[in-house]
């Protein structure tokens, strides 16, 4: 035997030895295709003995099984069975881009067909086998063959597997925790399969090139969160996808001379009424101004936001309820994964203790210092929130919390002791603070433009379907002028800006 097939002895008897049952048919095929190698190689000069020995292989085992197929019995669509038999199982070298893309196309199909037309071309089971096997007749059986092999030759022309990674950034306006529902690759790619019409599994297959196999665990546990909602047979996202562009063409109303104007009225009320906010008497009240503008700023426009929202007839009044027990819409904007200084929200993280009365960390976060890590402390800080004594110094009596809070910007040491590097506020300081910024109207005027510019926006892009969550999207967007202003008094040098790798803590009240 000629030495360059001595190679392929092996891997061309378990090929045989995998798809027969008998040991002397798998040694008998083994040698028929060698022999056919040879005589080719003998022949013709091969370019790529590799793929054509794999060809050869396929074609014998394939006409092999067509001989012991003659007998079946005829339907409509059984006609073709053999057809695919040459298409699918003796023209590809299984570790070709031809191979892959026809194992690619047979996962997008339902385990309707996906099934059949796995035992009958990869286990070779006859007809009267599978039948036998799922409990259903020969002739639907036929059929699923001839409709399975239809629609993997739809799925060839039609897929477009495309693995570019989807840019996602995801929130919520509410409580629950949305990454647990879009965390991966694959839920962001049926997010965006299904969100201007409702799609099958097979067309969401067929969308993102994803096995449906694959998409069956993460759909159900996207139904749970109520990011998914099933119609049907057919799935659709059950939130808003905001292009990146979209939103910020809306941007075009808060323009810089409005932002500057808004910005100007803003700092006036906080110098005008100095002595009011930091007569309230609450620990970091003497912190100054280039700090505690990162707190007072957002605290008076949410304020002023929240009036407006009382008597609006677009911005929600109460967060839906959802299956897993929390509140709120997902915020979902597309084109980013990491939201810049355009951007700015608050989170709550509210603690609960049996002898110590609530308290709640408030970030007031801006897109461009947003941190992770950060985040994660604050939905565990309850170590570092009842360390703090009457006199609001922290006992931090271990050695790891008390790196954990310096390292994360939690905490100040001073002279051997530490103290909170934010502002502390007892419940009545924190009334008397929301009470100050109600009595601010400056930026009362801005709301109807602006909101009005937001929904108009959403409006023109968002499916029909998903019209009632267009009020929680906008309401949540508002709030993004907060960023604009912070980036406005940055620029005057008014405002701190965050420095080094630590992350940025200038934005945090504690109330305790």
């Amino acid at each position: 035997m000629n030495n360059e097939l001595l190679r392929f002895v092996e891997p061309i008897y378990r090929f045989c030895a995998k798809r027969l049952s008998s040991f002397a048919d798998a040694q008998d095929l083994a040698q028929e295709i060698l022999l056919c190698v040879l005589q080719g190689i003998n022949q013709s000069k091969i370019a790529n003995l590799d793929a054509y020995v794999w060809k050869v292989a396929h074609n014998r085992y394939g006409r092999k099984v067509n001989t012991e197929n003659k007998d079946l019995v005829l339907v409509h669509g059984a006609e073709y069975v053999s057809d695919f038999v040459e298409d699918f199982d003796s023209s590809f070298d299984e570790s070709s881009d031809e191979f892959q893309a026809v194992f690619q196309a047979l996962h997008t199909l339902s385990s309707t067909y996906r099934q059949i037309l796995v035992e009958y071309y990869v286990h070779n089971l006859s007809v009267r086998e599978i039948s036998c096997k799922l409990g259903i007749s020969a002739e639907t059986v036929k059929w699923r063959l001839h409709v399975g092999r239809e629609k993997v030759k739809e799925r060839l022309s039609e897929m477009e597997r495309n693995y570019e990674k989807i840019k996602m950034s995801v929130m919520c306006n509410g409580s629950f925790a949305p990454t647990r529902y879009v965390n991966t690759q694959v839920h962001k790619a049926i997010a965006k399969a299904c969100y201007d019409a409702p799609l099958t599994i097979e067309e969401i297959s067929v969308c993102t090139g994803i096995p449906t196999i694959y998409l069956e665990e993460p759909l159900e546990h996207m139904i749970y969160g109520d990011a998914i909602v099933q119609i049907g047979k057919k799935y659709a996202t059950n939130f808003i996808i905001t292009d990146i562009k979209d939103l910020e063409s809306t941007y075009e109303y808060l323009s810089k001379p409005v932002i500057e104007e808004i910005t100007d009225k803003l700092v006036a009320y906080i110098t005008e009424t100095e002595k009011i906010w930091r007569g309230i008497g609450f620990y970091g009240s003497d912190f100054p101004l280039s700090h505690l503008y990162h707190v007072l700023i957002p605290t008076l426009v949410f304020q002023s936001g929240d009036r407006f929202r009382e008597n609006s007839s677009i911005l929600p009044k109460d967060r839906p309820p959802r299956k897993d027990g929390g509140n709120g819409w997902f915020i979902v904007i597309e084109g980013v994964e990491e939201l810049d200084d355009k951007f700015s929200g608050c989170n709550h993280y509210h603690y609960y203790s049996n002898t110590e009365p609530p308290a709640k960390f408030i970030y007031y976060w801006n897109g461009a210092s947003y941190d992770y890590n950060l985040d994660n402390i604050l939905r565990n800080a309850r170590f570092f929130i009842y360390s703090i004594g009457p006199d609001n110094e922290c006992v931090l009596v271990d050695d790891e919390d008390a790196a954990k809070a310096l390292e994360n910007g939690l905490c100040k040491k001073m002279w051997d002791r530490y103290y909170p590097a934010m502002p502390v506020l007892t419940s009545n300081e924190y009334q008397a603070l929301q009470k100050w910024a109600a009595e601010c109207h400056a930026i009362d005027a801005v709301w109807p433009k602006w909101i009005e510019a937001l929904y108009g926006s959403y409006k023109s892009t968002t499916p029909k379907r998903l019209a009632d969550q267009i009020g929680g999207n906008v309401d949540s967007s508002a709030y993004n002028i907060v960023a604009l202003i912070t980036k406005e008094l940055t620029s005057r040098g008014l405002a701190d800006k965050p420095e080094g790798d630590q992350p940025f803590t200038k934005n945090l009240l504690l109330v305790k």
